[in-house]
């Protein structure tokens, strides 16, 4: 039989085996499914989701789509190796990320409270720790992974940890983010951090800059509706899927009345976005009603 190229998983991915079988690729095995006829031939649907475990796909590629000429490539593989992987691969050299995770996570701080210092002149210390807080924390960082790198696929994971999901798992992809950072400053220097990090930050950074607010919505509603209305209260409306694709849908209310919802893949996630979608219409009513409480002071 021919031998395949491993590939980033694509589930739409279709190959004609001659015939219906797993396929091995090195150590491991890909898996294999798919209707055959009496002869044992067909079309499988092969998940080449396994190749990054096995070590064999293309590093170029995924160096290309993270936007970074590395000297060493095999920096990249490094940063992808969960700590299951080495524990069932003790034959394998590559060190797990662990070690790139923590040199990553403090060049990220660097990089990120610089930018906001050089971009944000009048805003004080406090404020610009909460804003860093948000934007290295884990459910930004994890979404950056996905939406920006589509780092999922390429993980190398022990089976344990790829059959409950570790694939789409937040501190899966979080660390694997924070230990390619670590790849390009051992690789690069701070310079091609700074740039990898301003570029899959970009939007977070973006939105900051028009809607200060935007990285802490629970914490702008309450400071707006404290005078007024009292506190918010974020009521839990859904709670739905297995442990690790968890759905919540959260309503916030003021005075009893409905002013948001928000979902997420955690509850505070959700109650982000309520409040989130709260603030406009809250602003509008205090808008309003400072607009009549001046049209009466001026007929007094």
């Amino acid at each position: 039989m021919t031998p395949l190229r491993a590939l980033p998983y694509d589930p739409s991915t279709w190959l004609t085996l001659p015939k219906c079988h797993a396929v091995g690729l090195g150590n491991d095995i890909v898996r294999a499914a798919g209707a055959c006829d009496e002869k044992g031939s067909g079309v499988v649907a092969v998940s080449a989701q396994p190749a990054a475990a096995s070590g064999s796909f293309d590093l170029p590629a995924l160096a290309e789509r993270v936007g970074v000429t590395f000297h060493n490539v095999e920096l990249l593989r490094e940063a992808l190796t969960h700590s299951s992987y080495a524990n069932e691969h003790q034959d394998d050299p590559t060190p797990t990320n662990e070690r790139l995770e923590f040199l990553g996570d403090a060049a990220l701080g660097l990089v990120v409270a610089q930018t906001l210092f050089a971009r944000f002149p009048e805003v004080q210390e406090g404020r610009l720790t909460e804003w860093r807080a948000q934007l290295v924390c884990g459910p930004t960082l994890s979404r950056i992974a996905v939406d920006e790198l589509d780092l999922g696929p390429w993980l190398r994971l022990g089976r344990g940890e790829e059959n409950t999901g570790g694939r789409e798992r937040e501190g899966n992809l979080e660390r694997a983010y924070e230990a390619i950072i670590g790849a390009i400053y051992l690789d690069q220097g701070l310079e091609a951090v700074r740039g990898f990090v301003t570029r899959t930050l970009h939007d977070d950074l973006e939105a900051l800059t028009r809607d200060p607010d935007i990285l802490n919505p629970k914490g702008a509603l309450q400071q707006i509706a404290q005078d007024r209305f009292g506190r918010p209260e974020y009521v839990l409306l859904r709670a739905d899927g297995p442990e690790h694709e968890r759905e919540f849908e959260v309503e916030v209310r003021l005075a009893g009345e409905s002013l948001g919802h928000g979902s997420g893949s955690s509850k505070q996630e959700a109650e982000k976005a309520a409040a989130r979608e709260a603030l406009p219409t809250l602003r509008a009513r205090l808008a309003e009603a400072a607009g009549g409480d001046q049209q009466r002071e001026s007929g007094a």
